[in-house]
């Protein structure tokens, strides 16, 4: 009965360290919309991670503060490559976007840009 009970405790541990898996914080974050606007996805991550500096109020350009100025900036300013560097290399200075966010705004870009 010992070894029956020992055998199980093992058994449950095992079960129980490879139920355990360590995700990183872009496998947990929500999917990438299939059409992302820039009203519903693109604006609140600039919002949130860039125009605290890039606005006209800090000085900082290219400002981010509008549709226009954030499309401007991915199409003349190499935004996508500055959001796609490794962290420390890129924007924002502080730490690299999730991916999730940098994959929205890329397909944002490539589906045209879309507003609403």
């Amino acid at each position: 009965m010992k070894t029956v009970k020992i055998i199980l405790a093992i058994a449950g541990g095992v079960a129980a360290i490879a139920a355990c898996t360590s995700n990183t914080y872009e496998e947990v974050s929500a999917p990438v919309s299939a059409n992302p606007t820039y009203q519903a996805d693109v604006k609140n991550i600039i919002n949130a991670n860039c125009v605290s500096c890039h606005s006209e109020s800090f000085g900082q350009t290219p400002y981010l503060e509008t549709y226009d100025q954030v499309k401007n900036a991915v199409l003349s300013n190499g935004l996508l490559d500055e959001i796609a560097a490794p962290s420390g290399e890129g924007m924002p200075e502080a730490q690299r976007l999730p991916q999730s966010q940098i994959d929205a705004i890329n397909l944002w870009a490539a589906n045209g840009f879309l507003n609403q």
